[in-house]
């Protein structure tokens, strides 16, 4: 694989996976258009899980120090547990048990998907959800949101295993319909996207090796999918704040329609 192609793939993998426009939809069908390769998924899977885990990290640092901290320190504290970090801290762990119980289960039954047709119905649906989302909602503070709220927020996630679902598109907006203020949504959608995250890499990392990757693509997809998805946080977070969640609507709905049609005429 050449440093162009693991660039490009960095690059469309950090863009889509914070936009909600579906990485795995975008990557299934950059494959499809421009004929590169059955071996994607390892490479997918380093780039999004070290550029886009960091970009994450670094855009979102002051609620992981208050979430971590919180919770390890609200372990030995009752006065501590009164506090938003430990709150989130719970909030992101009962919120990521439905993502891994559907993920981890369904996976298989989902990856069967894989390929242009569905992926393009599901960008469509994908479309309509972030059209009727709720521009915003009344709870800005973490003390509001329930835990029935990020249960139902772990449910959508889990369900964007399906190629073409974007993960923060269904996550954001399914907080939204639980009237959760947009800013607060990406938070809790990016943070429960860490703790996923974070096992995939470990289990991408140890397959390296053994895959015979070079260190200079792994290097582009690194700082490509970083620098790409660090900027596609403050875009998304900008578009939020505005209340325009569906402004990425007609994009998946062209992408989707011009590829049913390509499909069909193949």
């Amino acid at each position: 694989m050449s440093l162009f192609h693991a660039a490009v793939l960095g690059i469309v993998q950090g863009l889509t996976e914070f936009l909600p426009v579906s990485s795995s939809g975008h990557l299934v069908l950059a494959n499809y258009y421009l004929g590169w390769g059955s071996g994607l998924k390892l490479w997918v899977d380093i780039a999004t899980n070290t550029g886009t885990l960091l970009a994450v990290l670094i855009y979102l640092r002051r609620d992981v120090a208050a979430a971590v901290g919180g919770f390890v320190t609200g372990l030995g504290s009752a006065s501590v547990r009164q506090g938003a970090g430990w709150r989130m801290a719970l909030l992101v762990i009962v919120g990521s048990i439905p993502t891994a119980i559907i993920g981890l289960g369904l996976k298989d039954v989902f990856n069967s998907l894989n390929a242009p047709l569905p992926v393009s119905i599901a960008l469509i649906v994908t479309g309509f959800i972030l059209w009727f989302a709720p521009r915003s909602g009344h709870k800005h503070e973490v003390g509001q949101v329930s835990f029935r709220d990020a249960v139902t927020g772990g449910i959508a996630q889990g369900l964007a295993v399906i190629p073409g679902i974007s993960r923060s598109g269904i996550t954001i907006a399914t907080f939204l319909a639980r009237r959760t203020d947009g800013e607060m949504a990406a938070r809790l959608s990016f943070l429960m996207y860490l703790v996923v995250s974070v096992g995939v890499t470990v289990l991408g990392v140890r397959n390296i090796e053994a895959s015979h990757i070079g260190a200079l693509p792994v290097l582009a997809m690194f700082v490509t999918s970083f620098v790409t998805g660090y900027l596609a946080l403050m875009v998304l977070f900008a578009v939020l704040r505005r209340g325009r969640f569906r402004v990425f609507s007609p994009y998946l709905w062209a992408v989707g329609i011009i590829t049913i049609i390509h499909v069909a005429l193949r």
